[in-house]
This record gives C-alpha cells, sequence and structure tokens, in this order.
C-alpha cells in the first residue's frame, strides 16, 4: 500500500512538470487561438473516439461527464496514469514534413466515498502549442525579400475535482470544479539584411471554471439498458497577464519594450448529448454530439476571430470475458470508434476540420490489479487546399490503470 501511494505522488510531480515543460504538438495550426485542443476522451475513451458522454464502466473515471463516476467499483481506489505519442505527416503545396510528438496525456485517481458519492482529480492537458514557420516575403516596392520565423510553445492544463451522485438508482448529476494554468507563447522575428525586429507575446493563465453532468439509465428490455449522458458548461472569464517583449536592432543598436497587461480570456459555453445501449455490461455502444461557442469567445477585450466547434463520434466497447474465459483473447476488452470535428480555426474561407478513426484493447493485469489500455488512433486535420497544410497523423496512447482494494472487512476465525 505505501508503494502504491509512494508512486501515485510521484507520478503526479512528474506530470506537472511534463506539462509544464514540454511541448505536446507540432501543429502549425496550434498558433491560433489558445492552440491545440486536447483530445475528448481519455484513457478507455480513447479507443472509442472519445465517445463517453452515456458511458458507464466500473473502472472508468470520467472527466467529460462527472456523473459516470457513480458507476466505478465500491470497494476499489483506482488510479491511471497514460502517455501518447504520435507522428504526423504535414503537406502544403507537394512539400510534406514528418514530425514526431510524445507526453503525458492525463493523471488521475479516484474512488467511492459513500454508496452514492464518488470522487476523482485529474491533471490533463488543455491546449497545446508547439511550431514553427519561417517565410521569406517580398519587401513592398523592392526587389529584397526578408524572412519571418514564428515560434510557439507551452500550454494550459487543468486540475480537475470531479464528483458524482446518484440520485436514484436511474438518475446519476456530477461537478467538475476545473483550475486552469499555463502559459502560451508566441515569437515573431523579422530579419533584413543586418537588422531585425523581435516580438515576444507570452500569456499567462491561471482561474477557475467548471461544468455539470447528467447520465439516467434504464433497461428498456430484459438484456438491453439505454443511458442519455448529458454536460453543460458556461462561458466563464478566466484571468490571465499578456507580457510583451520588442526588440529591435538599427545601426547596431538593441532597443527593448518591455509591456504587461492584465486582462482575461474566455472559455466557451459548451453542451453536449450522448446516447448509449449496453447489452449484459459485455457490449456497449454509443454516439456523442459537442457544441462549444467559440465565437462569442474574446481574448483581453478582443475578439478571438475563433468560429463555434461541433464534434460527433460513435462507440463501441466489447468485454469479451464472460466470467469463465481461459485464453487471453477472450479476457480482453476490444474498442472501437470513429469521429468527425469542424475545429474552431477558420483560414480564409476553409474550416480546419479532423476526422479519423481508432480502436483498443484493454489488456488485464494478473490478480485483477489493473490493466493496461492501448489505443490507436489514425486521422487527418486541415486541408491542402489554398496553400493550406494538411496533417495526416496516427496516434497511439498507453493507459496504466492500478486497483487497490479498499474498504474491505475482513473476518477472522
Amino acid at each position: 500500500m505505501k508503494n502504491l501511494y509512494l508512486s501515485i505522488l510521484l507520478v503526479l510531480v512528474s506530470g506537472v512538470h511534463v506539462c509544464f515543460a514540454q511541448n505536446n504538438t507540432s501543429s502549425p495550426y496550434s498558433r491560433y487561438g489558445l492552440g491545440e485542443l486536447n483530445q475528448v476522451g481519455v484513457g478507455q475513451a480513447s479507443g472509442f473516439s472519445g465517445t463517453s458522454l452515456s458511458f458507464r464502466n466500473r473502472s472508468y473515471l470520467s472527466i467529460d461527464n462527472p456523473a459516470a463516476l457513480t458507476a466505478i467499483d465500491s470497494l476499489k481506489f483506482i488510479f491511471n496514469v497514460g502517455v501518447s505519442s504520435k507522428i504526423s505527416n504535414l503537406n502544403q503545396s507537394g512539400n510534406s514534413d514528418v514530425l514526431y510528438d510524445s507526453n503525458l496525456s492525463h493523471v488521475s485517481l479516484g474512488f467511492r466515498i459513500s454508496p452514492k458519492i464518488a470522487t476523482a482529480v485529474s491533471l490533463v492537458p488543455y491546449t497545446s502549442v508547439g511550431y514553427n514557420i519561417s517565410t521569406l516575403e517580398k519587401v513592398n516596392g523592392s526587389t529584397d525579400f526578408y524572412q519571418r520565423i514564428l515560434s510557439g510553445s507551452g500550454g494550459l492544463n487543468q486540475f480537475i475535482l470531479s464528483n458524482g451522485v446518484a440520485l436514484t438508482n436511474k438518475l446519476s448529476v456530477g461537478v467538475n470544479a476545473i483550475y486552469l494554468f499555463g502559459n502560451n507563447t508566441a515569437n515573431e522575428t523579422i530579419t533584413l539584411s543586418n537588422t531585425y525586429n523581435s516580438t515576444v507575446e507570452k500569456l499567462i493563465s491561471k482561474g477557475i471554471y467548471g461544468n455539470v453532468g447528467l447520465q439516467y439509465k434504464d433497461a428498456f428490455t430484459k438484456d438491453w439498458e439505454v443511458t442519455i449522458g448529458a454536460k453543460f458548461q458556461p462561458k466563464v472569464q478566466v484571468a490571465g497577464e499578456k507580457k510583451e517583449n520588442i526588440s529591435n536592432s538599427s545601426s547596431g543598436t538593441v532597443i527593448d519594450n518591455n509591456t504587461l497587461n492584465k486582462g482575461s480570456f474566455d472559455v466557451p459555453m459548451t453542451y453536449g448529448f450522448g446516447l448509449g445501449f449496453t447489452k449484459n455490461e459485455q457490449l456497449w455502444f454509443g454516439a456523442d454530439y459537442l457544441h462549444e461557442k467559440w465565437a462569442d469567445t474574446k481574448i483581453f477585450k478582443k475578439s478571438s476571430g475563433l468560429v463555434d466547434r461541433d464534434r460527433f463520434s460513435v462507440g463501441m466497447n466489447y468485454i469479451a470475458d464472460d466470467g469463465y474465459a481461459t485464453t487471453l483473447l477472450k479476457k480482453l476488452t476490444y474498442r472501437f470508434g470513429a469521429f468527425y470535428d469542424t475545429g474552431y480555426i477558420m483560414t480564409g474561407s476553409d474550416r480546419i476540420e479532423s476526422k479519423g478513426v481508432s480502436f483498443g484493447l484493454g489488456i488485464p493485469m494478473a490478480k485483477n490489479k489493473g490493466t493496461i489500455n492501448l489505443s490507436f488512433e489514425f486521422g487527418q486535420m486541415g486541408t491542402a487546399d489554398n496553400n493550406n497544410i494538411r496533417e495526416d497523423y496516427g496516434k497511439v496512447t498507453v493507459e496504466m490503470s492500478l486497483f487497490e482494494t479498499w474498504f474491505l472487512k475482513r473476518k477472522y476465525q
């Protein structure tokens, strides 16, 4: 038990360090808005494309819909940690480049407080920034060219306290209290001959917001159960500081100009709905719809220039083990999913959409001590039309889910 607690503490500390210190994306589209949005659904849900609003499982610590926490095993303490690796092929005007990224995807732990109440804490990325773009542009009215370099790093992270309450045997509600923190750094350097102009802008963020979830489940045949899930998040202003440093050189002289502005940016109003069907607690399949109103958001009182986002997904989870499995293939859990995401970025007349498919495996550990969840996602983001960039990617996520038995009363004779 002591070793488990020590492991959890070390992973949480290292998780915070990784979230602060590492670029989690190389997408050029992460320069827009608050960065590249974190994938919906973590852990088991990444195997079925984040279709999680109606998903309930005895070992799943839900972040997207905290009402699902009421389904977790009443005797177990659950600890999850996940990492992901991504390989991307960027295509623009016949040119291509291959990039690799690896990062911590989430850390979470949770348990039942009482027969009707469950809680969890999680650390997950919210957005990621990591790009480096270099162009040569012609000086107006001249034959000279200047070099423009755009680069960015950082991202925003979420520390989430989740609570789910079973109001009845059929209806559960949940609340996520979220502390958002981190910083985004953007750097633009323009070089002409022996002179340059450099602008470094850093957005430092820290604030609290939240969302609520609901799940209603009911049996409609002897073997089948239907679950309706929903979530809602109001638009909230999050405090931030914008530090700007402008440096330029002329005739060998370097001039610095530092400014600091305090303000806020908006986290958008969000709502989503999910519908799921479960047969004998072994087979589940469902569908989700999520809407985020980014067009109404502002960053430091200026329009964000973003557009509303819609996400559609479907997924399936099949637990092959019926309690009598003797071979490995029959002890596994199989997951499949697909999604389409309109994104929240518009470049010219083109939306930066994404779409993809996923599949996953749940591999049980010995003595029911946990599960290793593997997921594989293959997708496409953006378009190569109108000199834009299309990203074709493959992503692997590995989650270790550990179980520790709690609250068990032992009897001795």
